[in-house]
């Protein structure tokens, strides 16, 4: 995901778009983005990675949105895509805090 905003930032400095129309780099980043996150569900047995998947597919149903309508507006689009970033980081973080619990709780049992 760090490397995705990353990526994404650079695209908008090399391209010059600002949120107007379909941003091609950060339309093939997000695809890149989501392939990666589909591979972490499949090979996963946790749940987190189906909810940031979920969450990531909605914003790049954004960019579908922009491209088969290029009159929305800028703030819509910006909006939007950033907006399903927030509960794709709180699938992580609970992700994460699920993770570290099973070992720390098998560390307490076992001593």
């Amino acid at each position: 995901m760090i490397i995705g905003s990353v990526a994404t930032t650079l695209g908008f400095h090399v391209s010059g778009t600002a949120w107007t129309g379909l941003a091609t780099s950060t339309f093939y980043v997000d695809m890149i983005v989501l392939l990666a996150l589909i591979y972490l569900t499949m090979v996963s047995d946790r749940y987190w990675p189906m909810w940031a998947t979920a969450f990531h597919l909605v914003a790049i149903s954004i960019h579908v949105a922009t491209a088969v309508a290029p009159d929305i507006a800028p703030w819509a689009l910006a909006t939007g895509t950033a907006f399903w970033a927030y509960p794709m980081i709180l699938a992580l973080a609970i992700g994460a805090h699920e993770y570290a619990r099973p070992s720390e709780a098998e560390r307490l049992h076992s001593g």
